[in-house]
């Protein structure tokens, strides 16, 4: 009978299908939290909906934060110093100064799911996707502990944490971890007390060396990293001198006293003797000392190839855009510029985008870094990057789609008060929306803004703000695209696979049995549709804070966040 291998093909394409209807009937769709707004304050943990209407989650400081103990007393201790996301599992936090913790969550339900045990004072947090390891770098360093530790994701609890040191200080080790795909089984760390890049053996867990960037420098810090051309940029630091007349800082030390240090730049400067001064960020900012700029490090050819300054000719911190394109420079000159670089080709050196002036008010902090915070949102073909005033209730939305920026300011509160955590803001995007966060520390507010309106839509009152983090299950999401592009595939080859007529005397059978054929698997087909229709629209409607109609185009590329600060 020539209708059989009709009737074969058509079974075999609707049998996958019912497995995927039955597949879905088995998942539970209710307990995801989605597209989400992590609030991370003093006051403990909240996960918003993306317009900050609704409180999804809740944790006091007793939950989730871990007691801190001084000469005299102790208490629960929220200080936040860093949250980053794998994207498809877990959220993972360092909580408090002291502490060798790392407190992990369920990525969908927001569940809290334990704390692991980690190096002194965690601060730095690196997600390497194709090894499923986070990295901590800590802040200090004992001769029996480490400055750094791998964590897999795959075994959290199992006590199988690796270490790795990076440097002889046994006291504070400030710096930054780079890990990255595209870096392959390598990674760069800094300090602020090491002139040199470090490069680590990911697989290993040791130190390979340390490169040179130039001789000038006491120290490295802040980092940034563009998969674009695969360089990474590197702030210098270096020394200066204070506690006497004529010095670079003059006769006040501050707080934190002098030492005797060697000053190589500047007008106080002399290899060959000791002299009273401080080394690092306390020298940050200073004119004719802080100029040895951020480098641009070819990672490629393990070799520095440039030297950026801001437009003042002083070095400035370095923060990537999500896809690499852009590397955004912040000074110490109270925000009143920005330098954007677009980078290029691997070796060849970025160029300068522009330099943006960001008309804030800067009375009283001329000589500030006000930031250390922007928001930076890829979106129906747009570049903008979003920065928040610290000294006025503005913003910046600064759009970086064509050939030269344009810029418009949006006052989002008519309060007194702004921000007062050394004059910063923190500033996120939900991915995917219009939906900006901004926070204001003194007024303890969050203002939750639609850029595309210019308007506040929320107002988050009685919070204070250590972190914002836009947390999604982006593994989730792609995996329910691509099962929607197979069901449609699948169609489609029914479509092709349509009955031909035969000529002989079973004709009028076979293409009754074939039309029933049809018709049934049209009907599976229609019912498979409902609900996969359904759950699509249920999921957009968590991703939009409910607007299952603002979804995100199919080509864009969605990130972990609004930014990659290192």
């Amino acid at each position: 009978m020539k209708f059989f291998p009709v009737i074969s093909t058509v079974v075999a394409i609707a049998v996958p299908i019912m497995g995927i209807v039955n597949e879905h009937k088995d998942r539970d769709y209710t307990t995801r939290l989605g597209n989400t707004m992590w609030h991370f304050s003093t006051n403990g943990l909240n996960v918003f909906s993306p317009d900050g209407s609704t409180n999804l989650k809740s944790y006091s400081p007793d939950e989730v934060c871990h007691n801190y103990t001084s000469s005299s007393s102790w208490m629960y201790r929220c200080d936040w110093y860093d949250v980053v996301s794998d994207g498809k599992k877990y959220v993972y936090a360092a909580v408090t100064r002291g502490s060798k913790k790392l407190d992990v969550f369920d990525i969908d339900s927001g569940n809290f799911i334990g704390a692991i045990n980690t190096c002194e004072n965690p601060r730095d947090l690196e997600y390497h996707a194709l090894r499923d390891e986070v990295w901590v770098r800590c802040s200090k360093g004992t001769s029996e502990e480490s400055h750094m530790d791998v964590i897999n994701s795959n075994g959290l609890f199992s006590d199988s944490v690796s270490t790795v040191k990076v440097s002889n200080s046994t006291g504070n080790a400030y710096g930054y971890t780079t890990v990255d795909a595209t870096l392959g089984d390598v990674g760069y760390v800094t300090d602020r007390s090491e002139p040199k890049l470090m490069k680590i053996d990911l697989n290993r867990r040791t130190l390979i060396g340390k490169i040179p960037l130039n001789p000038l420098n006491s120290g490295t810090y802040e980092t940034a990293y563009s998969k674009v051309n695969k360089h990474l940029y590197v702030r210098s630091t270096v020394c200066c001198t204070c506690g006497f007349p004529g010095a670079d800082k003059g006769e006040d030390c501050g707080r934190y006293g002098a030492q005797n240090v060697t000053v190589l730049v500047g007008p106080n400067a002399d290899p060959n003797k000791l002299q009273s001064g401080q080394c690092g960020h306390r020298c940050d900012g200073l004119d004719g000392i802080d100029i040895l700029g951020v480098y641009e490090f070819d990672t490629v050819a393990d070799k520095a190839i440039m030297s950026w300054t801001m437009d003042d000719g002083k070095s400035g911190d370095p923060f990537p855009s999500p896809s690499g394109e852009f590397i955004i420079l912040f000074g110490r000159n109270g925000g009143k510029t920005i330098r954007i670089l677009k980078t290029g080709k691997n070796g060849e050196k970025s160029t300068i985008y522009a330099d943006v002036s960001l008309g804030f008010n800067q009375t009283g902090v001329e000589d500030d870094q006000v930031y250390n915070d922007f928001a930076f949102v890829e979106k129906d073909d747009k570049k903008i990057v979003v920065f928040a005033s610290s000294t006025e209730n503005k913003i910046s939305i600064v759009d970086m789609t064509g050939a030269t920026p344009t810029q418009s300011i949006v006052t989002f509160s008519n309060a007194k008060e702004t921000s007062s955590y050394r004059n910063r803001r923190q500033v996120e995007w939900a991915a995917g929306t219009d939906y900006v966060w901004v926070d204001g520390t003194d007024a303890k507010e969050v203002y939750v803004i639609d850029i595309a309106q210019k308007r506040v839509v929320t107002t988050i009152k009685e919070v204070s703000t250590t972190a914002i983090v836009n947390v999604n299950n982006w593994a989730h999401d792609n995996a329910v695209k691509e099962e929607a592009e197979r069901i449609n595939n699948i169609q489609q080859q029914v479509i092709v696979q349509q009955p031909q007529t035969y000529k002989d005397d079973n004709d009028i059978d076979t293409v009754g049995i074939i039309g029933l054929t049809v018709g049934a698997l049209a009907l599976v087909m229609g019912a498979m549709n409902l609900f996969m229709f359904a759950q699509m629209r249920k999921f957009m409607t968590e991703k939009t804070g409910g607007n299952p109609d603002s979804t995100p185009n199919d080509d864009e590329q969605v990130t972990l966040g609004s930014k990659d600060v290192a």
